[in-house]
């Protein structure tokens, strides 16, 4: 029986995300064929994960809000920084459904690479919907390690899938920003 992990947008996930988190901070689970059985080793001690902030922390510094400008572009990268802000977000993404990047703020590697990391989680949301029954889910979260979270909020544009991807720390609430983001976005896209 074939599970969600087994679906490849979840592996392509899986494997984007240990490229932008790097390979110490996740790890896929190990498949018990692909065990090599050796000599019983001594019960290793138990890890303890490293210990949480009491309260969100903001990145230490954002960097400076994209210059103003008249451009549809320029105009969704503020509206990024300004989430990113108040929201106490790392960065985030606007994504079409093919892919583009529209909007970059603050991302940890190439935009190409983000936002196509945004697009495999997009196609892995929309085939957990459709297996769940759930055709309005548009939120997906992943946990990149013990402290970061990326979360992608699906919204339309004319009936188009868009994308807004966040990478936060998993102690912040995105939800509200998030939806509060999309509206100022949605409005600079429908005024093309």
């Amino acid at each position: 029986m074939k599970t969600l992990k087994d679906s490849s947008e979840i592996q392509e996930a899986a494997r984007i995300l240990d490229e932008l988190a790097g390979p110490a901070a996740w790890s896929p689970p190990r498949t018990p064929g692909f065990m090599r059985r050796s000599a019983p080793q001594p019960a290793p001690a138990p890890r303890q994960p490293p210990s949480r902030p009491s309260a969100p922390a903001a990145p230490t510094q954002l960097p400076p809000p994209p210059p103003e400008g008249e451009t549809r572009g320029a105009r969704l990268e503020n509206v990024l920084y300004a989430m990113c802000k108040r929201g106490g977000f790392i960065g985030a993404v606007i994504a079409d459904d093919d892919g583009l990047p529209l909007a970059v703020f603050n991302s940890p590697v190439q935009e190409e690479a983000i936002s196509a990391f945004t697009i495999v989680l997009g196609d892995a949301l929309s085939k957990a919907a459709k297996l769940l029954d759930q055709h309005d889910a548009n939120n997906i979260s992943m946990d990149i390690n013990y402290t970061d979270k990326v979360v992608l909020r699906r919204f339309f544009i004319n009936e188009i899938p868009s994308y807004l991807m966040v990478i936060c720390s998993q102690e912040v609430d995105e939800r509200g920003e998030i939806e509060l983001s999309i509206d100022q976005v949605a409005g600079i896209l429908h005024a093309r």
